[in-house]
């Protein structure tokens, strides 16, 4: 073998090596952080730049170690493409549990055998939460490694809190990968010994709708939609209960009726019995500086807030504005009394660039600083105290037991229907069409009974509006169990319907065909009318050679312009739509086929009645394929 040669199988017998062994010991990129540390466990997370996908955890609750516990370590490989880095990243997450409250322990991680646990290993350690008096750290909006956050982060580093909160924007300016390395290594000697509980603020959506910040944490997961796991969650130390929420893409899929996490939050707060409660997530919902006229704000004002003055809750933290604002309690955006609203704190000071404040009559204090803030929970009282970036305390407040209210009411019934109760108006079958009348079934779709009285239609009745595909339909009766309404002409395929009440809203998927006809029959015979203008029955037969007229809905869109809930101009507009009349087992093209002049939604169809046995037969109107429901003609 030649020398090119011998370097060629060199290479390749390298290349086998490495895909199966480290070549070169791996490098620690993120050093060991907790998460989700409760009374019996918490998560460690790592990062290396490789690994074989051998990691571990050793505790102990001895500095020696000579009574340990090893846990393994879970390894996720992300590769360039998914981080944006220029190689492999490993994150390693261990989780500890049936550990005992309010005990301390130490730790060292190891990967493939090599220790991986930072100078100075003794501060590798951390106390499980128990059910006593405790205190907690809280900022928001880090900003992007300014010395002002370094600042902040040495102050809280003297701290010997149980956990920090974070309110937001935790990794400038999209919350990318590289942007949160960054942030663990500015807060690496508390995340070492105490957990963050963060909150996702609008930076963290700005890369990947928060993979990043989603991947990099492990917070609580317990009774959240597994869809939404890691964007909102809550949990309890001592006698408070936390509860994080997702102020972006959740809060919006809750308002659109997509997303889950207002029923959650409701649910939640029902089923804590904690003596404290304590809200956080990013966007303030009342701004008083550059985010004033943030339509998310407004959102979490009108959605959010509501829910939690039905409840007891004590503290509200908040970031988005980069200063620092405690409000006077506040119970529906007014000022009340101590222990009969909660508390709304902005604590935006973390390290970012600041905003202005501005007095406003629901302010008790605000300034523009750089910060963090410290809560003491120690039994019947809670105290926070805002320190500024100087170490100096710039504010504190005392928040008074709560005065006894009566329990909240009831959650609000909000509409239900489903796609199998929204049918044909004429034939009570799921099958809908443009312009067609249509009837709903449910539970809750109107606080009471109501009905329009002329044309053209209107599209509120009782305090209740539909819509279909963003478009507002015209209403011709309402009441809690049925609305009968006409869909739009410009609507086909599928569709979102929505039922909106003043207590909330209600959906259903619809698809909406070409055609659908069905036949009125208001009582057992058809909607057919003799040229007289009398009712064809068995008693009032038709002839051979006569034209009737059948009222019908469901033959789609026409060949002029008309709004839905106007009624039908003259000369008449024709179906698009080729339609046929069955009777018995004869094919009639009928003499004219489209709206009802006067009529808002009806059709009308006019056919003459072919050379027919004397006796009844069974007719249906086709349309593009789609039949009617059946219904019988007499005949003389």
């Amino acid at each position: 073998m030649g020398k090119r040669g011998r370097e060629r199988a060199l290479r390749v017998v390298l290349g086998i090596w490495c895909a199966v062994a480290p070549c070169g010991a791996a490098t620690l990129v993120v050093a060991p952080y907790l998460q989700n540390m409760r009374g019996d466990r918490v998560t460690i997370v790592w990062v290396t730049d490789a690994s074989t996908g051998t990691a571990s955890v050793d505790f102990s609750p001895n500095q020696s170690f000579s009574t340990r516990t090893t846990v393994a370590a879970r390894v996720r490989r992300f590769a360039p493409s998914e981080t944006g880095l220029g190689a492999p990243y490993f994150q390693h997450q261990a989780d500890l549990i049936g550990l005992k409250p309010g005990t301390e322990y130490f730790y060292r991680v190891t990967v493939d055998s090599q220790d991986m646990t930072p100078a100075p290993i003794l501060e590798h350690r951390f106390r499980t939460a128990d059910a006593g008096a405790f205190t907690f750290l809280a900022l928001g909006d880090s900003g992007p490694g300014t010395p002002a956050q370094k600042q902040v982060a040495q102050l809280m580093q003297r701290e010997r809190p149980a956990f920090v909160l974070h309110t937001g924007d935790l990794a400038y300016e999209q919350g990318t990968f590289a942007q949160f390395q960054r942030y663990f290594s500015i807060y690496k000697e508390l995340a070492r010994r105490m957990p963050f509980f963060p909150s996702p603020g609008n930076h963290e959506y700005e890369t990947n709708a928060a993979f990043p910040y989603l991947s990099v944490h492990a917070p609580p997961t317990e009774d959240v939609p597994f869809a939404d796991r890691g964007r909102y969650y809550s949990f309890d130390c001592g006698n408070v209960h936390f509860i994080s929420l997702d102020s972006n893409l959740p809060l919006t899929n809750a308002v659109n009726g997509t997303g889950a996490m207002l029923q959650w939050l409701e649910s939640d707060l029902q089923k804590t019995r904690q003596t404290w409660r304590v809200v956080y997530f990013h966007h303030l919902p009342y701004p008083t500086s550059v985010h004033q006229n943030d339509p998310v704000t407004k959102t979490v004002r009108d959605f959010v807030v509501p829910i939690l003055d039905r409840y007891p809750i004590d503290l509200v933290l908040n970031g988005h504005e980069h200063n620092y604002q405690r409000s006077y309690p506040l119970r529906g955006g007014e000022v009340t009394a101590p222990g009969l609203g909660a508390v709304y704190v902005v604590t935006g000071g973390g390290g970012g660039s600041l905003y202005p404040v501005f007095p406003r009559p629901f302010l008790a204090y605000a300034e523009s600083a750089n910060h963090y803030l410290r809560v003491e929970a120690q039994g019947l009282r809670m105290t926070v105290h805002a320190i500024r970036v100087d170490g100096q305390e710039i504010d504190n407040f005392t928040l008074e037991p709560r005065v006894t209210v009566p329990p909240p009411p009831p959650p609000p019934s909000l509409p239900e229907v489903s796609v199998e109760a929204v049918v044909n108006a004429a034939s009570f079958v799921p099958s809908l069409a443009p312009g067609m009348l249509v009837s709903l079934f449910g539970r809750n779709l109107a606080p009471r009974e109501d009905k329009a009285s002329s044309l053209p239609l209107t599209t509120q009745l009782a305090g209740t509006t539909v819509t279909v595909g963003g478009r507002s339909i015209p209403l011709l009766y309402v009441s809690p169990a049925q609305i009968n309404a006409q869909l739009p002409f410009e609507v086909l395929g599928r569709a979102t319907l929505r039922v909106t009440t003043p207590s909330g809203f209600g959906e259903a998927p619809l698809v909406i065909s070409e055609a659908a006809p069905g036949i009125f029959s208001p009582s057992q015979e058809p909607a057919m009318l003799h040229p007289d203008g009398t009712l064809v029955s068995a008693a009032n037969p038709a002839e051979t050679g006569e034209t009737l007229a059948v009222f019908l809905t469901g033959l789609g869109d026409v060949n002029g312009r008309i709004d839905a809930g106007q009624p039908a101009p003259v000369p008449p507009l024709t179906t698009l739509a080729l339609v046929q009349v069955q009777v018995g087992n004869l094919s009639v093209t009928p003499v004219f086929a489209g709206l009802a002049p006067g009529f808002a939604g009806l059709y009308q169809v006019n056919w003459q009645v072919p050379k027919l046995p004397t006796g009844r037969h069974l007719m249906r109107v086709m349309a593009r394929d789609a039949g009617s429901n059946p219904v019988t003609v007499y005949v003389k």
